[in-house]
């Protein structure tokens, strides 16, 4: 007997997983212009034709209707849209569009009309008048941007939204030009912007919505991809490879997420194909118990979560990943009372072992040592703490040796640094050194193996805090860790106002050196993530920063390499999962967005490895009881180079 759909799907998927770790990470990558957390419930991406043999591709987006069996590209009954079509009724209509790449804005167009009807069954469209006229009024790509490359290309992104290309990237505000067919060059005369007026626009970076103005016959995103053969004219348009997402079969007659397969570093050459714009897809999920506070840590196909539970006592689980994403419960333990719980492995390579750190009942400082077994089971091993009144604990691996730092803000308000080491049964944990820094309200950190910058003959090993000061302003300091596991203070760098703060570590290259990004809350609410660098003297050196939208909490965590997740609680109460990278010069892009269901404050995030990467998320949903939300992981897969 074959195997059914779905199991083919599943067994696709785990080959796939297999393979994704061996993608060169050094290939020309270009993100997709959308994101799955702007599109409507349930669609997805689309194209279907190769634009008649050209490179150049028309992007549109699908719902599946469940009556017909198919995927739709409008919002209502067909038969509705033909009595009265509108752009309104497309599902791509009005979606934000990002930059795939850095460079600098060549041509625009900001507020040329769209056309008066959209087509029904194809050319029967009504164009605007300003695209009938002689001379034409309205530029072939309508309101468009043109931004070349910092690699000597152009990428086009035309027929957006009447007054969605921000004005500061496009100086022009007129609604026709004389003529679109003047042309310096390949390149409409009334639409280059002059050199002193062109604006850099970054990778992820909003320059519109999609739209149908120019020559265009319905709501799309047309792209593509030309050389620079000279200041104003261009070559014939070349494959644009896109990474970082993924594609499926679009001739079927079901929809289902187990269809996807990544995107590494491939063109869109299979039509139709239905595509999820993200690094991130979810697969699986497992609800829990209802808890107050919860962290994560994870190895190999082993997810541990320590939280505390509606009794105000730690509980520590283990969860089986599985290759698909599905999760499966294994083993429970507890302590006694506990709060502002943290979690981190007792090593810097891979281990299930784990270090929870906490404030106990007597609102002292504990961590406890636990011993993870292959089924998931625990042991609790050795302990040790004793500061009196601890709050905002944080915990992370050594960057070297056995054992963990702490940071937490002490019964003084100031942030302390604490290095503990532990055996390697861990039957001891065992204080080291102590660092003291300044006052603070909250408190992050996060590891560093290799700080260093260009022209350092050695590196920084040691941990970066940051934290809240009274002012409200986010102070990072460097923290240098000695081989004998003493704790010295180094550099600092004071920012600007913030309400809340999460650190990541990123790697560039092949472990050329490590760099720090600081996701924080503004005080606007506006989540912004700051990337730094650590000289080998522990001087920060901050590089850049790239916001996302409002939110209400934030968590972060390193995935891979150069890649950042932050999971944070929208202004809606519902999940969304960005995930981001740093380049070689520090400049932060945003890669994608995910959206998720209603969740309450507390959420954690966490990557582990099984064949392919995951990212875990871990929340609590508006449902519980005792006052607790209950528990859900979320394994997103990650497709990341």
């Amino acid at each position: 007997m074959s195997p059914s759909p779905r199991l083919r799907s599943v067994a696709r998927l785990t080959a796939v997983a297999f393979t994704t770790l061996g993608v060169s990470a050094s290939a020309q990558t270009y993100a997709f212009p959308g994101s799955s957390a702007d599109l409507p419930e349930g669609s997805h991406w689309w194209i279907s034709s190769d634009h008649d043999g050209t490179h150049n591709r028309d992007l549109s987006a699908v719902r599946f209707d469940d009556d017909e069996k198919r995927f739709t590209r409008v919002k209502i009954p067909f038969a509705d849209y033909a009595a009265n079509p509108k752009n309104s009724d497309w599902v791509i209509y009005g979606l934000p569009v990002s930059a795939i790449a850095d460079g600098e804005v060549l041509t625009c167009w900001r507020n040329a009309p769209e056309g008066l009807k959209p087509a029904v069954y194809g050319g029967d469209d009504v164009p605007h008048p300003g695209r009938t006229s002689n001379p034409l009024r309205i530029p072939r790509s309508g309101n468009h941007v043109n931004i070349r490359t910092d690699d000597g290309k152009i990428i086009l992104y035309a027929h957006l939204q009447p007054g969605s290309v921000p004005e500061e990237l496009c100086p022009f505000n007129a609604t026709y030009v004389a003529d679109a067919e003047d042309r310096v060059g390949d390149l409409p005369r009334e639409a280059i912007v002059p050199a002193a007026q062109r604006v850099r626009v970054k990778r992820g970076q909003f320059v519109g919505r999609v739209g149908s103005s120019g020559a265009s016959s319905n709501p799309h995103l047309h792209v593509h991809l030309q050389p620079m053969t000279g200041a104003t004219t261009v070559g014939t348009s070349l494959p644009l490879p896109y990474s970082q997402a993924w594609q499926k079969n679009g001739a079927v007659n079901y929809d289902s997420s187990l269809d996807f397969v990544p995107l590494q570093n491939e063109a869109l050459d299979l039509f139709p194909q239905a595509i999820h714009p993200d690094p991130l897809l979810r697969r699986g999920d497992i609800t829990g118990d209802p808890v107050l506070e919860v962290a994560t840590a994870a190895s190999g196909g082993m997810v541990v979560t320590a939280t505390r539970d509606v009794t105000g006592r730690l509980a520590l689980g283990s969860w089986q990943l599985a290759g698909d994403g599905t999760f499966t419960k294994l083993h429970d333990a507890s302590a006694g009372a506990a709060s502002s719980i943290a979690m981190a492995h007792p090593h810097s390579s891979i281990t299930r072992d784990v270090v929870t750190a906490l404030r106990d009942g007597d609102g002292k400082l504990k961590l406890i040592a636990w011993r993870v077994a292959t089924n998931g089971s625990f042991e609790r091993k050795g302990e040790a703490g004793g500061d009196a009144n601890a709050t905002e604990i944080n915990v992370a691996a050594l960057p070297e040796g056995l054992g963990v730092v702490s940071a937490i803000r002490d019964s003084t308000g100031h942030l302390k640094v604490s290095t503990w080491e532990t055996s390697a049964t861990l039957d001891t944990v065992t204080r080291r050194g102590n660092g003291f820094g300044e006052e603070a309200t909250k408190v992050a950190m996060t590891p560093i193996l290799n700080g260093r910058v260009a022209g350092d003959a050695g590196r920084f090993t040691g941990v970066v805090t940051a934290v809240r000061t009274p002012e409200g302003n986010l102070s990072l300091t460097a923290w240098e860790i000695t081989p004998q596991n003493l704790v010295f203070q180094r550099g600092s760098y004071l920012a600007g106002a913030v309400t809340d703060v999460a650190l990541s570590t990123v790697t560039i290259g092949n472990s050329v050196r490590d760099m720090v990004v600081a996701s924080t809350r503004l005080t606007n609410g506006v989540l912004r993530n700051i990337s730094f660098d650590v000289t080998a003297s522990g001087q920060l050196v901050r590089r850049d920063h790239e916001d996302g939208e409002a939110i209400l909490d934030l968590s972060a965590a390193r995935v891979k390499g150069a890649h950042v997740v932050t999971p944070v609680r929208d202004t809606t109460g519902n999940l969304r999962v960005y995930t981001w990278d740093v380049d070689a010069d520090g400049k932060v892009h945003r890669t994608g967005k995910e959206r998720a269901g209603a969740i309450v404050s507390g959420l954690a995030t966490t990557a582990t490895s099984v064949g392919a990467r995951f990212v875990i998320t871990a929340v609590r949903l508006t449902t519980g009881t005792g006052g607790g939300g209950d528990l859900r992981l979320i394994a997103w897969d990650a497709n990341l180079q």
